[in-house]
């Protein structure tokens, strides 16, 4: 059994063709899509729609919920700001059936090759909407918040920061984002979930597509928001990405960005890890909570409104994936 699990689209068309391209290349048994499908990207009716066509699963995300009404959090309840206008555009651009759609999508999905080797796949957290798994949650934490867990794999999203990790015989990874990836990396990104005798296999993969087109879109179709919309997905990164960054690779048993030349000590590299001082790291989900603040900041002063120069790829996808991650059955 390969299941394909895509999270965190949010309506950029441009991205999520490129993705479902290189999905149809590997040939998975089931595609699902992890929630956030459509709003702050400059397409959303299109992209649910080819989510609804390709794929075999969508979840539900955070926007999605505030898209149905279901219930609103941070600057979108407040009456006078740009998420809320871009929240009432997404909605007229999605039309009802969509929303209802949106409405009616479940909290998560699993599948089973094998009785007792589920993979289950949610949006966030296997609790919530809301909260991200950060990679730098230390090891009593992370048991706690996926101590229910009936699973020995579990896919998710909502950080738009991709890595994976073992947390006793369970492998959890973070595949997204496949619209606005935020680790450093504006390839899109997605999970690509394998069963084979000796348990689940994990593999992340990147695609490249046209940036341009997805920016330049996002001012052509007047999305409320466009030049903090573009400068966010041009920055694709969190105030604390060394230290996500440091911690994803350390979890996904690949070596640090930077490595010490021999007899050097330096700190954080070739030395014990220590903890970060009190408050340096984000707990469960105050990474987006952070970026949200500094969203109201941003929105208070003017942007350009175009993207950097970028280098447009010429293939959709000609990147290998990293290095497969096997997972420990219990067996």
């Amino acid at each position: 059994m390969r299941v394909a699990v895509l999270a965190d689209i949010h309506g950029n068309l441009a991205a999520a063709e490129a993705v479902m391209e290189d999905i149809q290349r590997q040939a998975p048994d089931f595609i699902v899509a992890a929630g956030d499908l459509a709003m702050r990207g400059s397409h959303p009716a299109e992209t649910v729609d080819l989510l609804v066509d390709r794929c075999d699963a969508l979840l539900m995300g955070n926007t999605d919920a505030y898209l149905a009404n279901l219930y609103l959090a941070g600057a979108y309840r407040e009456t006078e700001h740009w998420k809320t206008e871009l929240l009432h555009w997404t909605r007229d651009q999605l039309g009802p059936e969509r929303l209802k759609l949106m409405a009616e999508l479940p909290f998560s999905t699993r599948y089973s090759p094998r009785r007792g080797q589920d993979l289950f796949v949610c949006h966030a957290n296997p609790r919530n909407l809301e909260e991200s798994l950060e990679p730098t949650l230390d090891e009593p934490t992370i048991r706690r918040l996926l101590q229910h867990v009936d699973a020995t794999a579990m896919a998710f999203g909502h950080l738009h920061f991709p890595y994976r990790r073992r947390v006793g015989k369970l492998v959890i990874a973070d595949v997204a984002s496949a619209g606005i990836p935020r680790d450093g990396d504006l390839r899109p990104a997605w999970g690509l979930f394998t069963w084979t005798p000796r348990g689940w296999r994990v593999q992340i993969r990147r695609v490249r597509y046209a940036v341009r087109k997805a920016t330049q879109s996002l001012t052509a179709r007047k999305v409320p928001g466009a030049p903090l919309l573009i400068h966010k997905m041009i920055e694709c990164r969190y105030r604390h990405h060394n230290a996500l960054a440091e911690a994803a690779r350390r979890h996904s048993g690949l070596p640090p960005y930077l490595k010490p030349p021999p007899g050097a000590l330096r700190a954080g590299l070739g030395a014990p890890l220590l903890p970060p001082p009190p408050g340096a790291v984000p707990g469960p989900g105050q990474s987006t909570q952070m970026d949200e603040a500094a969203d109201e900041l941003m929105g208070e002063s003017p942007l350009e409104t175009h993207a950097p120069e970028l280098t447009e790829p010429t293939a959709a996808n000609d990147d290998a994936a990293e290095d497969t991650l096997p997972v420990a059955t219990g067996e």
